[in-house]
């Protein structure tokens, strides 16, 4: 009988149950475990080194891909650490919001002591469910005003991050539904 198997004839996930995964196999699986298992801690350290910044961005399910994409396309894939809620930047300054702020402003706090992040990145969206909870249907009733609500978070945000850290860099964008980001010069 043969087995039909995806990965390929060099892997080994099926050799317990063809019986061909031998005790020199399996102590050769175990030492090689323990071998990265004792470099781990030394490659997550590095990566802490290496991040460049934080992002705050949404949780919105439509856009999460097209947010890890964008990220990669600017080459900062492993390079970021990441806190994604309702609204992100919203969420950091809209007054409705004050309960979740403790959280972002702590999170950023932990992000420069362990990554050694030297700036952020603020990211909200285009029909964003946050903005119209934090500040109404009206602030989001056309695409003027929706642009402008969305301006007045970002100054917000930016504000907000050089009170806290003045010295620390911060970008804000606003991404449309198709993936596409607009950079603010604020």
């Amino acid at each position: 009988m043969t087995i039909q198997h995806p990965h390929g004839a060099g892997c080994n996930c099926l050799a317990m149950t063809a019986g061909l995964f031998s005790r020199r196999r399996f102590l050769a699986a175990g030492a090689g475990a323990a071998g990265l298992a004792l470099i781990m801690p030394a490659m997550a350290e590095a990566a802490y080194a290496e991040s460049e910044l934080m992002l705050l961005s949404c949780m919105d399910p439509r856009l999460v891909h097209d947010v890890h994409e964008y990220m990669a396309a600017k080459q900062l894939r492993g390079k970021y650490s990441q806190v994604v809620l309702a609204g992100g930047p919203v969420a950091a300054v809209a007054p409705a919001l004050k309960a979740w702020q403790p959280a972002i402003w702590e999170n950023l706090d932990a992000t420069i002591k362990l990554h050694k992040i030297k700036r952020v990145f603020g990211l909200t969206h285009i029909d964003c469910g946050a903005v119209k909870i934090a500040y109404g249907e009206t602030a989001v009733a056309t695409p003027e005003a929706e642009r402008r609500t969305h301006l007045m978070v970002h100054k917000a945000f930016v504000a907000a991050v050089k009170k806290r850290h003045p010295t620390l860099g911060c970008e804000s964008g606003i991404m449309a539904l198709n993936g596409s980001v607009e950079m603010l010069a604020l």
